[in-house]
């Protein structure tokens, strides 16, 4: 395990030099830190590089990494108070601590050692540093192996995919289709539109053949939650003997899980795979019946401590129900539902990342595929061979038949004929390869579209993926348009591209608004002079933005007010036009009057009321919502007064063209760090509202031209 040899730590606004701890060891590497805060780490060995990934991030994030591992082992609660025992219960109940262990104890003993080295860096930077981090938040101290482990585990298991959000959804579908026949299908379909949209992204892949260069780009373009969670990423370039990778981890996270290195990368997407199961368990005779016979539960008991205002504690008895599905996770109203999760048997989920982010051709990349571990999520790969692959990638259950709907609810649990034990295998997995088309793109919808032609779904299992034959969320459509507007494109063409804040929908329906309107409005008047565009000093898209909210959003989406109905064999010429233009101008009417009084005009900039924040920083805005058809999408959804501020979508952002010289951009909107105080909460901010991304930087006589600090070990 590596130790801290030295930390010299220059500050060169102030040219000053600090040391301490000095050993006459030769020195293990340094961190190089740029003027965003992004950390450069050179090291002389692959453990070292881990253990100083896990400095850097408690330097920038230390508050939010021990938040996030004492999250994780299910004793927040005891730490902070009752404010965080759901958590813990949903921690506890589905054995995150004792599995973290055992994933732990599974690890091939070398990259264990990675794994320990991280959670050193971490410990000795809170030796180092004690001072810079909350008190609170001490209390998680010192971190072991099995927390790097456990954590992900928790965020990627019991947080992406069986999170008791999810778990409430599926019960109140059930319930609301027991009330009303044939409402289950319909809700399933909205829960998981709307959890694409909480946890999406934007992926594209241009073959040489699209491009003017002739060589391969890639976009990486998750869509996440703002603020101190566990989706929050930190953008980092680690290197060490045949290792170089620019990308980011999750915070606690000891591998990034997207990016690229000097050959190859890959960004991902939420896909439409189902890895959780509940079933709706039958009791009798204190058991529940299974193939006709009653089985026992498994059961057993755990205790919570709850942190109270005055410091003492008091403590909270769980009991656990297992069946052969999993834990029961839900018994009320005469309904008991058990939930299964993939991936808990496959514990080198950390393992397949790493391997992925050292893969430098396409071979490689399916060799780290092949491990099957990472449970969910698209990969997008592009290599400088001028390789692309798009696979929908993830744990599969292999189930005994029924399609993807049918799987989307609650399903029976009295028989083995919907338990499953096993995954479909790489090679039965949905992907594209060099399509003929030159390009895959996905916005989180089913993997059928993603390139010309498209992929054939009848070779695969129909409860692999949904049909594709629904409309689409509009950021899908838009990001169809735009990739195949050009035959082939500049490297800025395609950052350009990516920036674009016109709106798809405004695009397919204002014409028949304006024509029903027939100028005789100032509503209309305002909206045919619009850009039809969300860039801060547009003036139009509010009023549009109220108007698609007062007329779009219902139950039933979209698709019903649209004359010409969505065609999947030809997405870019249907689902357009208004199918109601009366009701239509009733609900212009509707916003133009809400728009006044809020705004007291109908043409407010957008930047005026959709703002960005991070740190001090308020600024004006631009995207918007994937509903409306922003593939630049941001969330605006924390409103204060008349103001709305981003609080989920634009993340990482990077654009790679891979060439005999690589030539690589990112931003990370809200900032390299969660650390308060730290400048770098907002210095990425602007260039949010510029829709520009900084050059990455990868070689040390760069990096030292923009350099911040350096800390040598």
């Amino acid at each position: 395990m590596p130790r801290r040899l030295s930390i010299v730590v220059v500050l060169l606004a102030a040219a000053t030099f600090v040391s301490c701890a000095r050993s006459p060891a030769a020195p293990k590497g340094e961190i190089l830190w740029d003027h965003y805060g992004v950390p450069h780490i050179f090291a002389a060995t692959r453990e070292d590089m881990f253990y100083q990934e896990g400095w850097a991030q408690m330097s920038a994030q230390a508050d939010l990494l021990l938040q996030l591992y004492g999250e994780s082992r299910g004793r927040a609660a005891e730490y902070w108070g009752a404010s965080h025992a759901a958590l813990d219960r949903w921690v506890q109940l589905n054995g995150v601590p004792e599995r973290a262990r055992e994933w732990y104890d599974a690890q091939d003993p070398a990259f264990r050692k990675y794994l320990d080295a991280f959670a050193a860096g971490i410990n000795d930077y809170a030796t180092a540093h004690l001072d810079k981090i909350t008190p609170e938040y001490r209390v998680v101290l010192p971190v072991t192996g099995v927390d790097v482990v456990g954590h992900p585990l928790r965020a990627v298991h019991y947080g992406y995919m069986a999170s008791p959000s999810r778990m409430e959804r599926e019960v109140r579908a059930f319930q609301n289709a027991a009330k009303s026949s044939g409402a289950a299908t319909k809700v399933a379909e909205v829960q998981r539109d709307d959890e694409a949209f909480a946890a999406g992204s934007n992926t594209w892949s241009l073959a040489p053949s699209r491009t003017t260069t002739g060589h391969a780009m890639l976009l990486i373009n998750p869509h996440l939650e703002w603020g101190n969670t566990f989706y929050r990423y930190m953008e980092m370039q680690l290197t060490a003997p045949d290792y170089d990778f620019y990308g980011t981890p999750q915070i606690g996270f000891p591998v990034p899980v997207i990016g690229f290195n000097r050959h190859a990368g890959w960004g991902r997407t939420v896909n439409t795979i189902d890895t959780v199961d509940f079933y709706k368990l039958t009791l009798k005779d204190d058991g529940y019946l299974f193939d006709g016979q009653v089985k026992p539960f498994e059961r057993s008991t755990k205790t919570i401590k709850v942190k109270q205002a005055d410091g003492s504690f008091t403590e909270e008895t769980i009991e656990i129900r297992r069946s052969v599905h999993g834990p029961v996770v839900y018994d009320e109203n005469g309904l008991t539902v058990a939930m299964r999760v993939a991936g808990l048997d496959r514990p080198r989920m950390l393992e397949q990342w790493f391997r992925m982010s050292e893969a430098t051709t396409l071979d490689q990349f399916k060799q780290a595929l092949q491990v099957m571990a990472v449970p969910m999520w698209h990969a997008n790969y592009a290599d400088d061979q001028g390789h692309i692959m798009f696979v929908f990638d993830g744990l599969v259950p292999r189930r005994s038949g029924q399609d993807y709907a049918y799987w989307s609810k609650i399903v029976p649990g009295d028989t083995s004929e919907t338990l499953w034990t096993d995954y479909l295998t790489f090679d039965e997995l949905p992907k594209s390869i060099d399509p003929e088309a030159g390009y895959h793109h996905n916005a989180n919808e089913p993997p059928w579209d993603v390139t010309m032609p498209h992929l054939d779904r009848t070779k695969y299992p129909s409860y692999v993926a949904p049909t594709g034959e629904a409309l689409p969320q509009m950021r899908v459509l838009r990001s169809l348009t735009l990739i195949t507007a050009a035959p082939k494109v500049t490297y800025e063409q395609f950052v350009a591209n990516k920036h674009s804040t016109r709106m798809e929908l405004a695009d397919r329906v204002l014409p028949d608004l304006l024509a029903a309107a027939n100028g005789k409005t100032e509503a209309a008047r305002v909206l045919a002079q619009w850009d039809r565009t969300t860039d801060a000093d547009s003036r139009g898209g509010v009023l549009f933005q109220l108007f698609y909210e007062k007329y779009f959003v219902n139950e039933a989406g979209i698709a019903p007010k649209l004359k010409v109905k969505f065609d999947p064999d030809r997405p870019l010429d249907t689902a357009r036009g208004l199918a109601d233009p009366k009701g239509a101008l009733a609900a212009l009417a509707a916003a133009a009057d809400e728009c006044m009084t809020r705004y007291g005009a109908l043409d407010v900039k957008w930047g005026d009321v959709y703002r960005f924040a991070s740190g001090t920083a308020d600024l004006p805005g631009n995207g918007g919502a994937g509903s409306s058809g922003l593939f630049r999408t941001i969330a605006f959804t924390k409103k204060v007064g008349n103001k709305y501020y981003a609080a989920n979508g634009e993340t990482i952002v990077c654009a790679i063209e891979f060439g005999p010289s690589q030539r690589a951009n990112c931003v990370l909107g809200y900032g390299n760090a969660s650390q308060p105080g730290s400048p770098h909460l907002e210095d990425q901010l602007p260039l949010m509202v510029e829709k520009t991304l900084h050059p990455v930087l990868r070689d040390r006589p760069e990096i030292e031209a923009q350099l911040e600090s350096r800390e040598s070990f």
